[in-house]
């Protein structure tokens, strides 16, 4: 509708929850740091509450789409059910068998279920959203499921998110056992002026190509006099100020739009002229322009069996048409299996010369595999299809595994215990990881893929026979070529060679040098992001402040970091986007494939 005069993707303001457009306020990042120490340290039941429209729903999907690997969650969005409803709906969020109206069958299986996975070192989350219109008997039921624990630990986290008057209805003498387990509760409160002004931003920052459109001073202070800082108001008003805007031709939100937008929906206008827009004169001639080309139509079907359009006649009207169409680009996601991974790698071809950093830095700095890897490196070693033909699957793993240490000068390398040997690739490489201080992140991709993030990875290549993964290091890039080893030698590869033999899954060790823990900003907490934006000016990027809120200025310069790196330009700073903000940082020692510029 006004997307293409706003210069907009699509709608900002729209009222669906969508976790991508969460504005993290101050009160917002603290209840999501609430949320992630509770699941992290199994607190009992958590009560989250607010008043409508303050961003629960929304905050709870972003919670839960960001949970880590180890963790099993469901929501439950209904509760107005019973309790032996609400045990059918739970065992069928986690595909548990619910083909039985038993409520002792039901839980059984359910203890059963929590059991498994506390064997497998999984946590179990169930998230109820609009709590606060279950029955007393269900929430006794909840209770009752809260039970299910180990001497130990309990085996179910239980979250609770709702209204007010949940907190009213946990008060009540049938329900203090309950009551008296909540261990953590918090309150969301409706924006300050501040924040609803960033929030706005925000949200038309999310949504715009290029962003078209402002809004005066005057219409902030309208617009949150009018919501009261609650997020869906504040939605409510901006949408139909865009669309008051939009037929008026004007691409500046100004108070008096705003009042104009606040009296349609408090019902100030005269019911009897429904439409406010033909009072003005521009209306009356659009008005004027529709009934004119409707009469242009009938005319021109009644004649169009005697004067039929020819191609030369389509094409000069396709032609006189507008030239520039927006451009649709299209995104692959990286899959991951790291607990953090929202980015997201654009695959393409190889990037040009220029897009591979090349050294300036003194040569006692650099970490390509040629100069201070321990393997040896054989110009005239076998080649690719050799090498694998002659490589035992069992032992690749482990040696590709030594090739990569090595190159982060773990000249000792701690490696696995024998027991872990026949375990999945993720999980030894994970655990290897920890062992020697690093982090682990599997990647699904191509060689364009290596390239951007120009670290050592471990690729692998699967038989052809169907008996199993051969393992081998990517360790360095020597001008168009691919130089692997096997732990014990190092030979170069041509690009075409490894795509045609690799199954694009890669297995990346990587070093988290400042600790910055989770995704910033969904699960961090305030004082790493404020490291983060220290980092980020330090790299010469301009912060406007330095403090502990995630703003507009520092999601654009993620953004920037992002596009340049070939990342999905999501704001979120997740495993990808680490690695390449501190492959930008030549104060840090890494291994790099090539050795980038400090320029």
């Amino acid at each position: 509708m006004y997307n293409q005069f706003f210069g907009l993707k699509e709608r900002p303001f729209k009222l669906v929850p969508n976790p991508a457009y969460l504005y993290l306020s101050r009160i917002h990042e603290e209840v999501l740091a609430h949320l992630n120490y509770a699941v992290a340290y199994g607190e009992g039941f958590v009560a989250i509450t607010g008043e409508v429209g303050t961003g629960k729903t929304t905050l709870c999907r972003m919670f839960l789409e960001n949970l880590e690997d180890d963790t099993e969650a469901a929501y439950i969005f209904n509760p107005k059910l019973d309790a032996i409803q609400l045990l059918k709906a739970i065992n069928d969020e986690f595909a548990i068998p619910s083909d039985t109206n038993s409520v002792k069958r039901l839980i059984d299986r359910f203890n059963r279920f929590l059991l498994e996975k506390k064997a497998q070192n999984k946590r179990v989350v169930l998230l109820v959203d609009e709590a606060q219109n279950l029955q007393t008997d269900v929430l006794e039921q909840l209770r009752l499921l809260s039970n299910l624990e180990t001497t130990t630990s309990k085996l179910l986290q239980i979250i609770l998110v709702g209204q007010p008057e949940l907190d009213e209805l946990l008060e009540t003498d049938g329900l203090r056992q309950l009551s008296q387990r909540i261990s953590l509760s918090c309150h969301l409160v409706p924006l300050s002026f501040a924040e609803t002004r960033a929030y706005i931003d925000h949200r038309i920052h999310i949504a715009s190509h290029n962003p078209g459109l402002s809004f005066t001073k005057g219409a902030f202070r309208s617009i949150f006099r009018f919501a009261g800082g609650v997020p869906r108001r504040i939605n409510i008003v901006c949408e139909r100020s865009l669309l008051i805007a939009f037929t008026q031709g004007k691409r500046e939100i100004t108070q008096s739009l705003v009042k104009q937008a606040i009296n349609e929906l408090e019902g100030k206008i005269d019911r009897s002229d429904r439409s406010i827009m033909f009072k003005k004169p521009l209306a009356w001639g659009l008005l004027a322009f529709m009934v004119v080309v409707a009469v242009a139509l009938i005319f021109g079907m009644r004649i169009f069996d005697r004067f039929p359009i020819t191609m030369a006649d389509t094409k000069t009207s396709i032609s006189s048409g507008d030239p520039s169409p927006s451009p649709t680009s299209q995104t692959v996601s990286v899959l991951t299996e790291d607990p953090e991974a929202p980015d997201t790698m654009e695959p393409g071809t190889s990037p040009p010369p220029s897009d591979i950093p090349v050294s300036t830095e003194p040569e006692k700095k650099s970490q390509v595999a040629t100069q201070e890897s321990e393997t040896i490196f054989q110009p005239a070693a076998p080649g690719l299809e050799q090498v694998l033909a002659e490589t035992d699957g069992t032992n690749s793993r482990e040696q590709a595994l030594r090739a990569v240490l090595n190159q982060w000068k773990r000249k000792d390398p701690t490696l696995l215990p024998l027991p872990m040997e026949g375990g999945d690739a993720p999980t030894y490489f994970r655990v290897a990881a920890k062992n020697n201080a690093l982090e682990y992140l599997r990647v699904q991709g191509n060689l364009n893929l290596i390239k951007k993030l120009n670290l050592p990875a471990i690729l692998e290549f699967p038989r052809e026979d169907g008996g199993g993964n051969r393992y081998l290091a990517v360790i360095g890039l020597p001008e168009s070529k691919i130089r692997l080893s096997n732990g014990d030698v190092a030979f170069d590869a041509e690009p075409e060679s490894i795509a045609d033999a690799w199954n694009g899954t890669a297995h990346v060790l990587w070093r988290n040098f400042y600790n910055y823990t989770g995704i910033i900003p969904v699960s961090s907490p305030g004082e790493v992001i404020l490291s983060f934006k220290v980092h980020l000016k330090n790299l010469g990027y301009p912060m406007r402040s330095l403090n502990p809120a995630y703003d507009t200025a520092t999601r654009m310069v993620v953004e920037k970091i992002q596009r340049r790196n070939g990342l999905d330009a999501d704001g979120m700073v997740g495993p990808l986007t680490k690695i390449v903000l501190y492959n930008e940082d030549h104060a840090l020692t890494i291994p790099r494939l090539v050795e980038s510029s400090a320029g």
